[in-house]
């Protein structure tokens, strides 16, 4: 099992506000979660798919893609349970389960995912898709906003800079934090100690942490 953990943090100071209550509840082809600690996000009863991130009345989530693990699962069984003060959705396919956890009073999402077979989802990580107008500022050397395609899709010429999604990369035994920052906000995800415990390439190898386009951010 693979655990990480979503947040969204404000950091600035502000008015407090009365929070709704800590709960599960079903909507229109979708489930929402309220964490009862300014964060509130639907998850697609059909897909899996987080379809929205809802915090303090802000929403992160990009609107023409989603988050969710690889490129989508396309279809799964998705199921809610509450218990105490943890709500958790299941997300379930034949090879592939996926949980999101949420801690009551708390603004993150806690997320696992476990596999019995080699799943069909392309490489296994998480991709948050975010509203780049509300979080623009992540790391530069990955920003292609205005920029023209000089290597397949990956690297780009930005002002005479080279800049690509490879360039965020940290070598894992440094990288436990990926983050971009708005107005009076951040959203991060925090990997534990056991979150490459199945990548390949021993703790020097580099991945990609974020990449910020025209209309979105995304955020791995």
């Amino acid at each position: 099992m693979n655990w990480k953990s979503l947040l969204a943090l404000a950091y600035a100071s502000f008015t407090p506000t009365v929070f709704a209550a800590f709960g599960v509840t079903n909507g229109s082809g979708y489930l929402s979660v309220d964490t009862g600690g300014g964060l509130v996000f639907r998850v697609s009863t059909s897909s899996g798919d987080i379809t929205s991130l809802n915090y303090n009345g802000v929403e992160y989530q990009d609107s023409s893609k989603y988050t969710h693990i690889g490129s989508g699962l396309g279809s799964a069984t998705v199921s809610s349970k509450i218990s105490g003060n943890y709500a958790t959705i299941t997300i379930a396919t034949s090879t592939l389960t996926q949980y999101y956890v949420a801690v009551s009073g708390q603004s993150a999402i806690y997320i696992g995912t476990y596999t019995t077979a080699e799943p069909s989802v392309g490489e296994l990580r998480f991709i948050a898709r975010l509203a780049k107008s509300k979080v623009p500022n992540g790391i530069t050397q990955a920003e292609i906003n205005g920029g023209s395609a000089i290597e397949g899709s990956d690297v780009y010429n930005v002002n005479g800079q080279t800049r690509s999604k490879f360039y965020s990369s940290v070598p894992f035994i440094n990288d436990k934090v990926h983050g971009v920052t708005g107005s009076g906000v951040g959203i991060y995800m925090v990997m534990p100690g056991n979150a490459y415990e199945t990548s390949g390439g021993g703790p020097f190898f580099r991945d990609i942490n974020n990449q910020g386009g025209a209309a979105g951010v995304v955020l791995v």
